[in-house]
Order: C-alpha cells, then structure tokens, then sequence
C-alpha cells in the first residue's frame, strides 16, 4: 500500500529563500499526524529534495527508516512521477512525502491513502 502525505507548512520568513524549511506550525502539526497514525509499519519512506518534504518524513517516521531522497518527486512531471511510483513494491507499506501536485498526481493516478 502506498500512503501519502502532503509536506508540512513551510517556513515563511526566510528571507526568499527557495528551498525553506518546516516552519514551527508544521512540526506541530508533523508531531500530531504521527500519533494519529502511530499503527501504520512503513517499509520505505520517499521523499523529494526540498528541506519541508525531508523535514516531514523524518518527523514521521524518525529513526525506524532511512528517508531516501529522489528526484523524481521534485517537479510536477507526470511521466517522471508515474514511473517512479510504478517502480516501486507492491507488498510493501510506502510512505510518499511531497508537494500538494506531486501528491495530487499521485492520487489521481494509483490507488493509495493521503494521511491526514
């Protein structure tokens, strides 16, 4: 099963800074989504390279995984993201951190379930 989470709330006063990082409210709200879904084991855990989607997967799943970055889930490419999570196993629990549009693509093309 694949489970998707949008990025927690970005840091907004950065001063311009391109790639920020989570912002307090979104720790917050990282530390709560965790322990209303403590049940689910993941196996993986995906994420792309921008500080809020690494910063909210490593709130939720802590030291039991090893976050693995990507690139396929920095953009908005469809074709890019479609084979990336066709890629991956089917029998295993995967947890996607990314974007609202990565996620949305996600979720408009594969069975899954947004943790909310």
């Amino acid at each position: 099963m694949i489970y998707v989470v949008k990025s927690f709330r970005e840091d907004k006063d950065t001063s311009g800074n391109l790639n920020p990082p989570l912002s307090e409210e979104g720790v917050e709200f990282g530390k709560k989504l965790k322990l209303r879904n403590n049940a689910i084991n993941f196996d993986k855990c995906y994420t792309s390279f921008k500080l809020k989607d690494f910063g909210s997967a490593l709130i939720l799943v802590g030291d039991k995984l090893i976050v693995e970055r990507t690139h396929s889930l920095d953009n908005n490419e469809k074709e890019v993201i479609t084979v990336f999570i066709k890629s991956l196993p089917q029998d295993k629990s995967i947890l996607v951190v990314a974007s609202d549009e990565v996620i949305s693509i996600i979720k408009n093309n594969f069975n899954c379930m947004e943790l909310k």
